[in-house]
């Protein structure tokens, strides 16, 4: 037997078992029971595009989150749909993606905010025809936030000089090498005024209120659920099952049964989840990644 053909071999092993040990560790629940359903897709913790995690931090993805919005819209036995959210909010875009999906749903759709749903996660359940929130909730923080790294003052005590060479007046504007000047700031917060007014805006619509009664909350301020419904941030108080009920009622289903559209790790994936995925990677490339990374800091736009 040729070497080749025993690496062919080999690699049609691997590529079989690889499937076989998905189906043994990870089963995807939610979309398998039959008869009348309310769909629950989770929305938890921070939002962006695509998801992810890192040493510190981990992420939704709000891609993933518009398949299963899709997904739920497009079943006929999906009667209504349930967010479960509990979120700071994210970037721009991984909560818009989410928000624009939510406008083309034609079923009943109903937000439950647990613990936490501000900023881009409001301005998720906002697009719900109904808010439920417990009376700790915290809800709100309608504004944006952008933030970055300036360091200029640190490299000159170390006598280290920025060195700028750009071809445009502005290539650099977020630099953490050195001060921004008054005129950048002001085209920062013009750019951030405009994402502010559109999410504001989309509020409004959704909530069904003036903009100027929106406008006079997006102060960046959090509300606890029990004060959020006199100020029509809310609409009922209440924990995830009567979400599910009033979903039901909307819907007219009376005996209508719950997929939780969420990825579901069996005993062995849960292991490989919390205990193997945070092993080499994460503590040598990952703290490197972290504490050493060479790449110049982002200008941050946070929902």
């Amino acid at each position: 037997m040729s070497k080749l053909f025993r690496l062919f071999l080999f690699c049609v092993v691997l590529w079989g078992m690889s499937y076989f040990v998905a189906f043994l560790f990870f089963t995807d629940e939610g979309f398998s029971a039959s008869g009348d359903q309310i769909a629950v897709i989770p929305v938890q913790g921070m939002i962006t595009l695509d998801g992810g995690s890192s040493l510190l931090s981990s992420s939704t993805s709000g891609m993933a989150i518009v398949e299963k919005i899709k997904q739920a819209n497009e079943d006929d036995s999906v009667k209504g749909i349930v967010l479960e959210i509990n979120s700071p909010g994210g970037t721009v875009m991984g909560s818009k993606v989410v928000v624009d999906e939510l406008k083309t749903v034609d079923k009943p759709v109903v937000a439950v905010i647990t613990e936490s749903g501000t900023s881009g996660a409001y301005w998720v359940a906002s697009q719900a025809d109904y808010i439920v929130a417990d009376q700790l909730s915290i809800v709100g923080s309608i504004s944006v936030l952008g933030s970055y790294l300036e360091y200029g003052g640190l490299l000159e005590d170390y006598n280290v000089s920025y060195q700028r060479l750009v071809t445009g007046q502005y290539k650099d504007i977020s630099t953490p090498y050195r001060e921004m000047t008054p005129e950048e700031e002001a085209l920062i917060m013009e750019r951030l005024q405009g994402i502010h007014d559109y999410f504001v805006a989309d509020v409004a619509v959704g909530r069904h209120m003036d903009v100027e009664e929106v406008n006079a909350l997006a102060d960046g301020l959090f509300y606890l659920g029990q004060d959020s419904i006199q100020l029509g941030l809310v609409d009922y108080i209440g924990d995830k099952d009567y979400a599910i009920e009033l979903t039901k009622e909307l819907a007219g289903v009376s005996d209508g049964s719950v997929s939780e559209y969420k990825d579901e790790l069996g005993f062995f994936g849960t292991f490989f989840q919390q205990y193997l995925s945070y092993s080499s990677y994460y503590i040598g490339v990952g703290i490197g990644k972290v504490l050493f990374s060479t790449e110049t800091p982002e200008f941050q736009i946070r929902v």
